[in-house]
C-alpha cells in the first residue's frame, strides 16, 4: 500500500549544516513532543532528520546529542501526504512505519473512522511503545497535509497519551490544533522551533556558500545575502548557486518566502541561462518521486537524469529517498514553483507528462501514484473507471481515500460523470454521511442523462442500490429499495449478493428474522461469498437466530463469523460492527457477561463519530444493557437503554428497535426515568453529557471526542437549554434524574 520511501527521510546533501542546538532543552529531560513550524525551504525536514540521526547515536560519538541520561533512540519516520488526511489513513501509515521498525507486529489496520483508528491502531501503538525498553523518536514530516479536524484531533489524542520513552517530532508549514503541545509546553516537556530559530545567521550562511558552492565571499557580501534572503536557507542556497553560475550579486533582489521574485531565483539557481535545462526541470516537477528509468520513459530526454543528479550535487534541492539512491524527489519549494510555471506555460505538456507517468506507475501497481498522475493528466474518466468498478472496495484501500480523490476533481468534471457520483454516493452511504450521499445522488441524476453507469440499467437502479446499502433511521425505505433491485436483476449481476445481504439485514432490523434467514440462504446458495459477505452473512444469521431464540444455531454462526474475521485479519472497523454485536450477545448469553460487556463497549468506541447507517449503535447499547443486567448492574443498564431510546428520536422508521428496547426493559423489570417534556438530546450532545461529571475541561473533552473546543462549548450550551439549566453542575444533576447518565 505504501512505497518504502515514505518511511525514510530524504538523505541530506553533503554540505548540509548540522544544527543540533535547535532542539536543546535546559531541563535535560527527553521532550514528549517537538514542533518544527516554518514555510517551505527552511530546512525543517533536514533539521528533524539530523536530530533523529544524532539521537540514535550513543554517548561519546561526536555527532550524538540528547538529554540527561542520554541513550540511543530508535527512529520511525513518516512522510505525510494528502492521502493520509483522515484518521484511518494517518494511522495506517504510522503503523506501517512502526512495523518496518520492528515495533508493530500486528497487521496494518484498514479501519475507517476515528473510533476504528483509535481502537485498532492508536491505543495498541501506545501500548507497543510503552512495552519496550528502548527510547523512540517518531517523526511526522509535512504534517501540514493534515487538515481535517478529526485527523488532527486523533494525532493530538496520541501525543497527549504517548509514553515517556517516545518523542514525537511534528514538522509542518502551518499551525496545527494540538492542545497536548500546549500542556507539555507548560510542563517543560515540549520544544517549538520556528522561523527565527531556523533562519541562517551570517556565519552559517558563509559556511553554506563556501562548502556547497565554493564561494569565498567577504563579510559584507555574506551580510548582503542574508539581508536579501532574510536568512531563508533555500533562498541562500539558490543565491549561492546563481552566484556560482556567474549571476552578479548586485543583480539579486530580495527573495523571501512570500516574495514573487522567487521564481526568477529558482530559474537562475537551478538552470542558469540554459532554457533547455530549465525546460527539463519543469518536466521533473510532475513527479512526487522519480528514478532514472521513470524519468527516461516520461521525459524522454537523455539529459534529464544527469541534470537532476547535477542539481542534487550542486544545490541539495534534489534529494534521494532511499539508501540505494534509486528514488529521488525535488524539494517541495522548487517542485511547487516549477509545477505552477509548467501549468501556466504549457498545460498540454503537463497533462502529457502525467499521462506517461500514469502508465509507468500503473504497471508498478502503485495506486496512489497512479491516481496522482491521473489527476495531473485531467483524466477523470479513468479515475471514474477505477472508483465505479464494482470491485472498488478491494481496489481502493479505504473509502475515505477514494473520497479524498474526488475532492481534488473539479466540480465541472464531477457534474458530468455519473460514475463519480455513484462512487461518492455509495462510499458516503456506507460511511454514514447521508447528506453527502443525497447530494451525490442528485448530481448523478443530472449527469446520467445520456450516460450510463456500468452494471446498472438506469439511474433509478443506481439510487435503489445506494439506498439499499444504508437506512439512516428509515428501515422501510432501505428495504423497499433493496426489494426493487432484487426484482429487477438476476444472479448474473455481481451486485446481487451484496444487495441481497443488505436487504436481509433490513429484514432483521424490521423484525422479520425468518424472512431474513431465507434470503441469506439464497445468498449462500448463489456461490462462493466475497470477503465482506463471509463475515456479514454469518453475523446477521446469528442476530436473527438470537431473536428467534435458537441459541445453539446462533452460536455456530458467531463462530463462523469469528473464523472469517481471523482469516482475513479484519481489525476494529465500523463497517463490521454487526459481527461485534452478535459476538457480544453470544458471550453474554453463554454466561460470560464480562466479555459481552467488554465487546459491546469496545464496539461502541469503534463506532464513535462514525455515522450510524444501519442502526448498529442502538443495538450495541442494547447488548451493553443486556450484559450489565447479567452482571446485576441495573442502573448502568438503564443508562444504556435510555441512550438507545434517545437515538430513536427523529427516526422515520426504526423498525423493530423500539420493541427490542422495551423487551429488555420488561425482562429486567426496569422503567425509564421520566424526562418530562424536555427536548431530546442529540447523539453528540449525549456523548458530551457523559463526560460532564468528570473534571475534564472543554478542550480535554474535545480531545476525547475528536472535536474542537468550540464544538464542545456549543454542545454544552445546547444541553443547558434542553435540560433547562444554566451550569455544568445543574446539567449533571438533571441528567442523572432523567436517567441519561449514572
Amino acid at each position: 500500500m505504501f512505497p518504502a520511501t515514505k518511511f525514510r527521510p530524504p538523505t541530506p546533501g553533503p554540505n548540509v549544516i548540522a544544527r543540533p542546538e535547535l532542539f536543546d532543552q535546559r531541563s535535560g529531560a527527553r521532550p514528549a513532543v517537538v514542533v518544527v513550524r516554518a514555510p517551505a525551504g527552511y530546512g525543517k525536514t533536514t533539521a528533524a532528520a539530523l536530530w533523529a540521526e544524532g539521537d540514535s547515536l550513543a554517548d561519546g560519538d561526536p555527532r550524538a546529542h540528547g538529554f540527561g541520561g542520554h541513550r540511543p533512540a530508535r527512529c520511525i519516520w513518516v512522510s505525510l501526504d494528502v492521502d493520509d488526511d483522515d484518521p484511518a489513513g494517518l494511522w495506517a501509515a504510522i503503523t506501517a512505519a512502526a512495523a518496518g521498525a520492528g515495533l508493530w507486529s500486528g497487521r496494518v489496520p484498514e479501519a475507517s473512522g476515528v473510533g476504528g483508528a483509535r481502537a485498532g491502531a492508536i491505543v495498541p501503538l501506545i501500548d507497543a511503545f510503552a512495552a519496550t525498553d528502548a527510547d523512540w523518536v517518531l517523526v511526522l514530516d509535512d504534517a501540514h497535509r493534515l487538515t481535517h479536524e478529526d485527523t488532527v484531533a486523533s494525532l493530538d489524542w496520541f501525543v497527549g497519551r504517548a509514553p515517556e520513552n517516545l518523542t514525537t517530532i511534528v514538522a509542518t508549514r502551518t499551525p496545527l490544533a494540538l492542545p497536548a503541545v500546549d500542556r507539555f509546553l507548560a510542563r517543560g516537556r515540549a520544544i517549538e522551533v520556528g522561523v527565527e530559530e531556523l533562519r541562517l545567521d551570517d556565519r552559517q550562511a558563509a559556511v553554506l556558500l563556501r562548502d556547497a558552492h565554493g564561494l569565498e565571499l567577504t563579510a559584507s557580501d555574506v551580510a548582503h545575502v542574508v539581508e536579501v534572503t532574510g536568512g531563508w536557507p533555500a533562498a541562500v542556497s539558490l543565491v549561492g548557486s546563481a552566484l556560482a553560475r556567474g549571476v552578479p550579486l548586485a543583480g539579486i533582489g530580495a527573495h523571501r518566502p512570500d516574495d514573487g521574485g522567487l521564481d526568477a531565483l529558482v530559474r537562475e539557481g537551478l538552470a542558469g541561462s540554459s532554457r533547455q535545462d530549465h525546460a527539463l526541470l519543469l518536466s521533473l516537477s510532475v513527479f512526487e518521486r522519480f528514478d532514472a528509468v521513470t524519468v527516461q520513459e516520461v521525459v524522454q530526454d537523455d539529459r534529464a537524469w544527469p541534470l537532476a543528479m547535477e542539481v542534487a550535487a550542486r544545490t541539495g534541492l534534489v534529494a534521494t529517498l532511499d539508501d540505494e539512491g534509486r528514488w529521488w524527489r525535488l524539494h517541495h519549494l522548487v517542485r511547487d514553483r516549477l509545477a505552477a510555471e509548467l501549468q501556466r506555460e504549457d498545460p498540454l505538456l503537463r497533462r502529457e507528462l502525467h499521462r506517461r507517468a500514469f502508465a509507468v506507475f500503473e504497471r508498478e501497481h502503485d495506486l496512489v501514484a497512479t491516481i496522482h498522475h491521473l489527476l495531473g493528466a485531467d483524466d477523470y474518466d479513468t479515475i471514474a473507471d477505477i472508483l465505479a468498478n464494482v470491485r472498488s472496495t478491494t481496489i481502493v484501500p479505504r473509502q475515505s481515500l477514494g473520497l479524498s480523490w474526488l475532492d481534488r476533481i473539479p466540480e465541472s468534471a464531477l457534474d458530468r460523470d455519473p460514475r463519480l457520483a455513484f462512487y461518492e454516493a455509495w462510499a458516503t452511504s456506507t460511511a454514514g454521511d447521508a447528506t453527502r450521499r443525497d447530494r451525490a445522488l442528485a448530481r448523478g441524476r443530472l449527469a446520467a442523462v445520456g450516460r450510463a453507469v456500468e452494471g446498472f440499467r438506469n439511474w433509478d437502479d443506481v439510487e435503489d442500490f445506494v439506498h439499499s446499502m444504508a437506512c439512516f433511521g428509515d428501515v422501510g425505505t432501505a428495504h423497499r429499495a433493496g426489494q426493487r433491485f432484487l426484482a429487477s436483476y438476476d444472479a448474473s449481476s455481481p451486485l446481487m449478493p451484496l444487495v441481497a445481504m443488505r436487504t436481509a439485514s433490513m429484514r432483521y432490523l424490521e423484525g422479520r428474522c425468518t424472512e431474513a434467514l431465507e434470503l441469506l440462504d439464497d445468498v449462500e446458495r448463489a456461490g462462493p461469498l466475497a470477503r465482506p459477505l463471509r463475515l456479514f452473512v454469518p453475523a446477521y444469521r446469528a442476530l436473527c437466530l438470537f431473536e428467534l431464540d435458537d441459541r445453539v444455531a446462533a452460536a455456530e454462526q458467531v463462530e463462523r463469523s469469528v473464523r472469517a474475521r481471523a482469516a482475513y485479519k479484519i481489525g476494529p472497523d465500523p463497517v463490521y460492527l454487526p459481527a461485534e454485536q452478535a459476538l457480544a450477545r453470544h458471550r453474554t448469553e453463554s454466561g460470560d457477561a464480562v466479555a459481552g460487556r467488554a465487546i459491546a463497549a469496545g464496539a461502541l468506541e469503534t463506532a464513535r463519530q462514525q455515522g450510524d447507517s444501519v442502526l448498529v449503535v442502538p443495538h450495541l447499547l442494547i447488548e451493553l444493557a443486556r450484559a450489565e443486567l447479567a452482571l446485576g448492574r441495573a442502573a448502568e443498564a438503564v443508562v444504556s437503554l435510555n441512550r438507545a431510546e434517545e437515538l430513536c428520536v427523529g427516526f422515520s422508521d426504526p423498525g423493530a428497535l423500539p420493541a427490542r428496547i422495551r423487551q429488555v426493559r420488561e425482562r429486567s423489570k426496569t422503567r425509564r426515568s421520566a424526562a418530562g417534556n424536555r427536548e431530546a438530546l442529540s447523539r453528540r450532545e449525549l456523548e458530551v453529557l457523559t463526560l460532564l461529571p468528570s473534571a475534564l475541561s472543554a478542550a480535554e473533552i474535545g480531545s476525547e471526542l475528536f472535536v474542537s473546543t468550540n464544538t464542545v462549548r456549543s454542545h454544552v450550551k445546547s444541553i443547558h437549554r434542553k435540560l433547562g439549566v444554566t451550569t455544568r453542575t445543574e446539567a449533571v444533576a438533571a441528567a442523572r434524574r432523567a436517567g441519561l447518565i449514572a
